[in-house]
């Protein structure tokens, strides 16, 4: 079970004792993650985000991932998320180099040029033929 780990973890910080303490946080039944950690119950995309967003978590779709790969797991397939969670993990690799490169290339070019106001007209209308 993926979803295991990051209710632990939400346990942990919290300093909660029991699923059903996890479940009031989260807004469900008290015996829900307790049926999610079984896998007698799918836990939806809503829960996901909540679960992602007590755990002050940037990103929730490892959340969402570990709940679809539990979901699959549960009917003996495999999960798609499966393959993109090993690419995604190289992928925020080189994610996070192209952000710094790319903050690096911002910092040291130099802005546009502006052009400078006219100094012959000094408040003078010019007229134009």
């Amino acid at each position: 079970m993926q979803l295991g780990k990051y209710f632990d973890q939400l346990r942990a910080q919290r300093g909660l004792t029991s699923d059903n303490q996890v479940g009031e946080l989260l807004g469900v039944a008290g015996n829900a993650v307790t049926q999610y950690r079984k896998g007698d119950r799918k836990m939806d995309n809503e829960a996901c985000l909540r679960l992602a967003q007590l755990l002050e978590l940037e990103n929730p779709l490892p959340v969402i991932m570990a709940a679809d790969m539990d979901r699959a797991e549960r009917h003996g397939q495999r999960s798609l998320w499966e393959v993109f969670s090993t690419r995604m993990a190289g992928s925020a690799t080189a994610a996070l180099l192209l952000v710094v490169v790319a903050g690096v290339t911002n910092f040291v070019t130099p802005s546009a040029a502006k052009a400078a106001p006219l100094s012959h007209s000094e408040g003078r209308p010019v007229y134009l033929m």
